[in-house]
């Protein structure tokens, strides 16, 4: 189901001098992004005895014919790192995670997100590094991609707006996006506060006439997602962005949040609307999953969940998911809840079904538009069909638990 593309993954995005550098200066490493950035790569990987290679529209093509050699890792690890203990650290077990910037002409920079990862290697030990470009200002949002019933939703006075995805699926993007809309509209009169780790967007070069947006780095300025909530509720905030609810104390700080009067977004790691509630009560302490999940239930205002896909044209297109809770829908969910905490799950994806838009119903609109290939909306209908057969096969197992559990 590859794209058809017009570009050999092999030739046509090397480097001209790649195979003649050194790598042991930040000049040889800048000059390699430089290249990557004009390729339009969002990831780049160096790894010990691998040639250099990065992502482009999805897929691994090769910016260098030349296996990197040990040391020329170690020289861009302790470049990114700045110092020469990097590799110690590494070996300690340590994984190095953090942001890199430079200056490539006046008015112009290029920042990275990267981690370096201990991995194996040929002759022993090896370096592995991942580097993910970091856009400088965020993507204006696209109404008429997203449709006007959630663009209406896009933007309650309170609760909880969740964009969700799989890693890579752009959810970043959509939320930046998201944030620079509203920070654009000249009656909004909002203070937006954002934790992220690391900061992605900045919003320098966005004209806001009625907004005022801080933007902290965790754990650089702030020590955890839970801490930013809480210091931002005394910063009189309008909207609280949260980079990622990963853990319990940060889902129930957001719930928090949202209950007090706060627009609070956040993404969640998971594919569907069901997966969703799946991965937050998985996330949170048996012993409170039920007060926790009732109070997200009660703040719940949208979800969305994202998939990039290969286009038409050899890029990527957004797919998507979504539902848009009204209080009916909640009591529904709630009533779920109260009933069988494990049958939330399948009532969501129910309610997406019902009310609001399929990743399925996405894809075959992107094909009728010419944008995606029908096999690919096809696996999605199967993938969506499968993953609905698997929650229904869990209630089932729950429900017969409880008929043959102690009474």
């Amino acid at each position: 189901m590859n794209a058809v593309v017009a570009h050999d993954r092999e030739q046509d995005f090397l480097m001209s001098d790649g195979d003649t550098r050194q790598w042991r200066d930040v000049a040889d490493l800048q000059a390699c992004l430089v290249h990557a950035h004009g390729v339009r790569a969002s990831d780049i990987y160096f790894k010990t005895g691998r040639p250099v290679v990065a992502r482009v529209h999805g897929r691994l093509v090769r910016l260098t014919r030349r296996r990197l050699d040990h040391e020329h890792v170690q020289a861009i690890t302790n470049t990114l790192y700045g110092g020469d203990n990097a590799e110690a650290e590494i070996r300690q077990g340590k994984p190095l995670d953090n942001a890199y910037s430079f200056l490539v002409d006046r008015g112009k920079s290029l920042r990275y997100r990267w981690c370096a990862t201990g991995v194996v290697a040929e002759r022993g030990f090896g370096i592995a590094i991942v580097l993910r470009e970091l856009d400088g200002i965020p993507p204006s949002l696209r109404p008429s991609e997203l449709g006007e019933p959630l663009m209406r939703a896009l933007f309650p006075d309170d609760g909880l707006v969740l964009v969700c995805g799989e890693t890579g699926a752009g959810k970043s993007t959509l939320l930046a996006g998201i944030i620079r809309h509203r920070a654009e509209d000249p009656d909004a009169d909002a203070h937006i506060v954002e934790f992220a780790a690391p900061v992605e967007f900045v919003y320098y070069q966005v004209k806001t006439i009625s907004c005022e947006i801080d933007q902290s780095a965790v754990p650089d300025h702030l020590g955890s997602f839970a801490a930013g909530i809480r210091n931002a509720l005394r910063r009189d905030p309008d909207i609280i962005v949260v980079g990622e609810s990963r853990d319990a104390e940060t889902i129930k700080a957001c719930v928090l949040a949202s209950q007090t009067g706060h627009a609070v977004y956040s993404t969640v790691h998971a594919n569907s609307c069901g997966t969703v509630f799946l991965r937050l009560i998985q996330t949170l302490p048996p012993e409170s999953a039920q007060q926790y999940i009732g109070a997200i239930i009660d703040s719940i205002r949208v979800v969305i969940c994202q998939r990039l896909l290969p286009s038409t044209d050899g890029k990527r297109v957004p797919v998507r998911e979504y539902v848009v809770f009204d209080q009916s829908m909640r009591l529904e969910l709630l009533a779920t809840a109260s009933r069988n905490l494990s049958e939330v799950p399948a009532k969501a994806a129910e309610l997406v079904l019902r009310c609001g838009q399929t990743k399925t119903k996405h894809a075959q609109q992107l094909v009728a538009e010419g944008r995606l290939a029908s096999a690919y909306a096809e696996a999605i209908a199967a993938d969506e069909n499968a993953e609905a057969q698997q929650m229904l096969a869990g209630q089932a197992g729950s429900d017969e638990g409880r008929a043959h559990g102690p009474t």
